[in-house]
């Protein structure tokens, strides 16, 4: 099994020309191009086919028809989906797209009439070429549905001839695709009759993402049948995705928190009565747990990259779940090995491959006993050592950092734009030069190409500048510039003319964060950035510090996440300079600083917003604008809280004034963020939980009620 792909440029592009004059040379499609479809179609071909005529209708003002017989339109321009594997007649396969997921354009003269063949290695390679002609002929963009684009009438499609437009094949094979913490999402998901949850899964297409992250592969509900597999990811499946499973999911089988799906299980295998206990001692009854999911994926034909780990219940280490791991780091290292191992073989007797395509995920504690050199993965050609970047704050780790690849291992990355309590949520922060500079790391580990990505997409509203970066580059690996591609971004989707600008913008905005604590980690840029969620966390212990009276230079210290035994270390990582004071002084610093930053990059967002053209305007507020005004109003909230905290404990009435003034600032962040929540995205943040801004908004009442009768009982 080959994962090497050459990354090179496209091979050639023709000019499109849309409602244009039509030279002698050109071949015109007129509104209502019929569309011949030679071959056999699958599912995924077939909602792909249906996206096609959608935007040909749109675009063109005209449906298309679909025959599947050539002498219907004989004589007439058309296009044509190749999806026979060895097509009759005039039509031949291009041998320079045969590569898995290679695909393209190009304009054949048949006997019949000129023909524009549209054609990919493989299933996906087809949908790639469907879905890369609507952009390039079409001029649909990507993210079509996250940003109110709007089609503009054409009278037609001229091509010239010989026209032709080919992408080889991508430079990183697997490129897998992950939502967390959705509480945004996922209603929204299940909102506008199934609509929203289809246009998800074809922006992960359009982007070129190939593999979708699960929690499960199966359906353990009570009334489910066995060997029903999980609607998320049969949805995936019927879509053309790989699919992948999470790393709390080894094969695809996840516990629980509280054990519930494991309990599920048994009940249902009808031993509600005798639920085995979990034992890393006695593990036959894990084992049969873990093939029932394996089993379940080959009933229902998934393609997979198999996750192969070990963990406890939830996302935490085994050792926290399992009453009988060992107590020492040795020997849970070599635990989790031998888990391992009986997960290769599970999987290898249930495919019938000997070669399955596998990944392990060095997450956490993994990535801690990887680092130590107390744990390395069973030696299979064809497992992915899966390394991930450093939690809460997202570069690479000591596991990689001291790594050196042998010249003959996969090698695969997982980033988080995304991350959970502590990352960025209701706005973007990581940008696409942090990602980029990530990635470049893993891809020293050894010559050969990364074989696997996953990336955090979190709720994906918030992220899909970031995602389409990281979609670009690892198609074209060796080519990506992360100013290049935004100024790219910000001629397709805000304008041409103002794009080197608005590209400066969005380098501001991602330079305004707040840097808490000094990279060490030479040249790289960012290394330490204080996200969304970490306002939030830190506005809880200030509030809950102010509610107890119990002043301290350094309030963030202590939390319970920050715990080394876990591995859930840099909760916050908030470090004082000279003259700061402490943590207090540091937040007071590092938030005016920021806070003014993001003033500055509101105001030139205000100034070019004038300047774009009108229906571009509401994608350019709630991708660029409106997050810079959010961070201001984040900043002035946090800035607020601290100055009260800073404030001697009998200076009440100054108190309670920073806190009101907090107040207005989280209020004024609410508003702002509900002002994007139009069309189809309406109540969007109505389903806040991770954030929770109501929740804050509570506690500064709270607060400011305890310091009120404070200040009155001290009156008395």
């Amino acid at each position: 099994m080959s994962f090497l792909f050459r990354c090179v440029p496209v091979l050639a592009f023709g000019a499109v020309t849309l409602g244009g004059a039509v030279t002698r040379a050109d071949v015109e499609f007129a509104p209502g191009v019929p569309v011949l479809i030679v071959g056999a179609p699958g599912v995924a071909e077939q909602t792909a086919l249906e996206h096609l005529i959608r935007d040909l209708k749109k675009v063109l003002g005209r449906a298309s028809p679909l025959v599947t017989d050539a002498k219907e339109i004989a004589g007439k321009p058309a296009l044509v989906i190749l999806a026979a594997p060895e097509p009759s007649g005039d039509l031949r396969r291009d041998p320079r797209l045969s590569a898995p997921e290679a695909h393209g354009m190009r304009l054949v003269q048949t006997g019949d009439g000129p023909r524009l063949v549209l054609e990919g290695g493989g299933v996906r390679g087809l949908l790639y070429a469907i879905y890369a002609f609507t952009e390039e002929c079409l001029g649909v963009p990507p993210l079509w549905h996250w940003s109110n684009w709007q089609p503009q009438p054409k009278a037609g499609l001229s091509l010239p001839d010989g026209f032709e437009h080919l992408h080889p094949a991508p430079c990183v094979r697997w490129r897998a695709w992950f939502n967390n913490d959705q509480d945004f999402l996922s209603p929204w998901k299940q909102a506008n009759g199934g609509a929203n949850a289809e246009a998800m899964f074809e922006t992960i297409l359009r982007l070129k993402y190939n593999t979708y992250e699960v929690e499960t592969v199966a359906n353990l509900g009570k009334s489910s049948p066995p060997y029903e597999p999980d609607s998320e990811a049969l949805a995936a499946h019927k879509h053309g995705l790989v699919i992948t499973t999470h790393h709390h999911s080894p094969l695809g089988a996840r516990l629980g928190r509280r054990l519930e799906y494991w309990n599920r299980f048994w009940t249902r295998m009808g031993r509600g009565g005798d639920i085995p206990k979990l034992s890393v001692r006695h593990p036959e009854p894990l084992c049969e747990y873990w093939r029932y999911h394996v089993e379940t994926a080959v009933r229902t034909g998934f393609e997979c990259v198999w996750t192969i780990t070990f963990r406890g219940g939830g996302d935490i280490p085994f050792w926290q779940t399992f009453p009988d791991a060992p107590p020492d780091m040795p020997a849970r290292a070599r635990m989790i090995e031998q888990m391992l191992a009986r997960q290769v073989a599970i999987v290898k007797e249930v495919t019938g491959n000997p070669a399955p395509l596998m990944r392990t995920t060095f997450y956490n504690e993994s990535a801690d006993l990887f680092a130590a050199g107390l744990l390395r993965p069973p030696a299979e050609p064809t497992l992915i050592w899966n390394f991930v970047a450093a939690r809460r704050d997202h570069f690479p780790a000591a596991d990689v950092r001291g790594f050196k690849a042998p010249p003959d291992l996969l090698v695969g990355y997982y980033f988080n734009f995304q991350f959970t309590s502590t990352g960025s949520h209701l706005v973007a922060a990581e940008g696409p030069w942090k990602m980029a500079a990530n990635y470049r790391v893993l891809d020293s580990l050894n010559a050969r190409p990364l074989a696997f990505t996953v990336v955090n997409a979190g709720n994906i509203r918030e992220h899909v500048t970031e995602l389409s970066a990281n979609a670009a580059m690892m198609w074209r690996f060796d080519f990506f510039d992360p100013s290049a591609f935004l100024t790219d971004f910000s001629a397709r989707y805000f304008d041409a003319v103002r794009a080197p600008e608005i590209a400066r913008l969005y380098h501001d905005y991602y330079y305004a964060f707040w840097l808490q604590k000094k990279a060490d980690l030479p040249g790289f840029d960012r290394q330490y950035i204080f996200q969304d969620l970490r306002y939030a966390r830190a506005a809880g212990m200030l509030l809950k510090a102010l509610q107890g009276d119990t002043r301290t230079a350094n309030p963030l210290d202590g939390h319970p996440l920050d715990n080394p035994d876990t591995g859930s270390v840099g909760y916050f990582r908030v470090e004082s300079e000279p003259g700061d004071h402490g943590q207090i002084g540091a937040i007071l610093r590092g938030t005016a600083q920021s806070g003014a930053a993001f003033a500055a990059v509101a105001r030139e967002a205000e100034r070019l917003r004038a300047e774009i053209p009108a229906r571009n305007r509401w994608f350019f507020d709630q991708n660029l604008r409106i997050p810079a005004q959010v961070m201001e109003r984040l900043n002035l909230m946090l800035h607020e809280i601290a100055e009260a905290c800073a404030r001697p404990a009998a200076a009440h009435e100054e108190v309670l004034t920073h806190l009101a003034a907090a107040r207005v600032a989280l209020a004024d962040a609410r508003e702002l963020l509900c002002s994007t929540d139009t069309g189809v995205f309406a109540h969007w943040h109505d389903s806040d939980e991770k954030f929770n801004i109501n929740n804050l908004l509570q506690l500064l009442d709270a607060t400011g009620a305890i310091r009120t009768r404070v200040r009155q009982n001290k009156q008395r």
